[in-house]
């Protein structure tokens, strides 16, 4: 699965957050709240001091807060979602954390500072908002433009998704995901076997299941839109 850098990028920048004060409250609007994002995330790669251990430990913490991971994992499920059985959708839900947060990190170290501007907003339907960004790259690269899809919950804004010229993250998940479900004939199991491999091969101390505290399973099937 190729996934473009600047993506990683911005899905991470989520994450950081977390690692600001309870008390110092998120930005209303949604670009403000990219900007912020894009600016912690320099200010904690920038952090010499972080071991690895803790810079994975903060990395999964913020993940929970500020994706919204309970409606990633049934959209990347696909219509397995509803089929599934609500210990199906928890394990998944840990395993898939675990997986996003493995490809997050191991890209990250490659990070090389490039400049983020918001261009633009736009509605999409009642809660989402599309943060419209372009990256610009030092080595004088052609400018990615990168979109973040947020959506308005009670808990505040969260990332539902992020897309690269077109592409998108979640999509792009969703289609690797329902291939392994369709080679190994419908077997939904056989998908979390496939990402545990995958996590195994890649030495990931901390994807053991249960280590992640996202609750899919907890999501009413009315609330999913596969």
């Amino acid at each position: 699965m190729r996934i473009r850098h600047s993506i990683l990028c911005l899905l991470a920048a989520a994450a950081v957050l977390a690692l600001c004060p309870a008390s110092r409250a998120a930005p209303a609007d949604p670009s403000a709240l990219v900007t912020s994002f894009d600016a912690q995330i320099r200010q904690v790669l920038g952090d010499a001091s972080l071991s690895v251990p803790e810079r994975r430990q903060r990395f999964r913490r913020i993940l929970d807060r500020h994706a919204d991971f309970p409606r990633i994992s049934c959209f990347v499920l696909g219509n397995t979602w509803q089929k599934s059985s609500e210990a199906f959708r928890r394990e998944f839900s840990r395993v898939f954390e675990d997986y996003v947060v493995q490809t997050l990190i191991a890209r990250l170290t490659g990070y090389s500072g490039d400049t983020m501007n918001v261009t633009g907003t736009r509605a999409e339907g009642q809660h989402s908002t599309v943060v419209m960004t372009t990256f610009v790259y030092p080595s004088g690269t052609p400018a990615a433009r990168v979109d973040w899809r947020l959506r308005d919950t009670p808990g505040g804004f969260k990332i539902e998704d992020v897309s690269d010229s077109g592409i998108s993250l979640a999509q792009t998940y969703r289609e690797e995901f329902a291939a392994v479900i369709a080679r190994d004939g419908g077997q939904m199991t056989a998908l979390i076997s496939d990402m545990r491999q995958k996590l195994d091969r890649q030495e990931a101390s901390y994807s053991a299941p249960g280590a992640a505290s996202t609750d899919a399973g907890a999501m009413r099937v009315s609330e999913c839109t596969p």
